[in-house]
């Protein structure tokens, strides 16, 4: 997972060095869904220009190694309300956001790939942002026919089968993995 190029900025997911003149990451809202064959990412990405000029950024975004077959259904900025133009990469895509001076930006990203025994969604390169997450909340529905083994955050609350986390300055310690018990489905 850290063997993507660079374009000015790397987003793992939306990791980067933080730099003077660049925008911050401060938080994400990730909604994550599972079925026999797919895992789905659904996530909107806060950004914040706290500079005196507008920015104009390059981002990829990588998807898990072990990612296959995945499937963007949008890249979408929210707070322009528009389109994101984006190159699929082999692991990842690649795009670029603009954000005025002193503005938040936010960002939809969604996507799917086939669902395995381990389904993991990339989170511990976020702190090279070398800043913790201002807020980081998370929650995932499994479908009925799977069967949650496990997860690599303790949630904050499980519900009707739905998992729920809510962090507040939030520095990954690992990648966001959810394990099924039942063998997956490929068509």
């Amino acid at each position: 997972m850290i063997k993507w190029q660079v374009i000015d900025l790397v987003l793992i997911p939306l990791a980067a060095f933080s730099q003077t003149g660049r925008l911050e990451f401060i938080g994400e809202y990730i909604d994550f869904t599972i079925n026999p064959t797919r895992f789905t990412t659904n996530g909107i990405y806060v950004f914040v220009n706290n500079t005196d000029h507008d920015i104009n950024q390059s981002i990829y975004f990588p998807f898990p190694p072990s990612a296959d077959s995945v499937y963007v259904k949008r890249v979408f900025n929210l707070s322009y309300n528009k389109n994101i133009n984006f190159q699929q990469k082999e692991k990842g895509i690649a795009f670029k956001i603009f954000a005025s001076q002193l503005d938040t930006l936010k960002v939809n990203i969604s996507y799917s790939q086939k669902t395995e025994i381990e389904n993991e969604y990339i989170l511990v390169i976020t702190r090279y942002w070398k800043n913790a997450l201002q807020f980081a909340e998370y929650s995932l529905t499994p479908d009925e026919s799977v069967i949650i083994e496990s997860v690599s955050y303790k949630p904050d609350k499980i519900e009707n089968n739905y998992y729920y986390w809510s962090m507040t300055d939030f520095i990954p310690k690992e990648n966001f993995i959810v394990i099924i018990k039942q063998p997956a489905i490929h068509p």
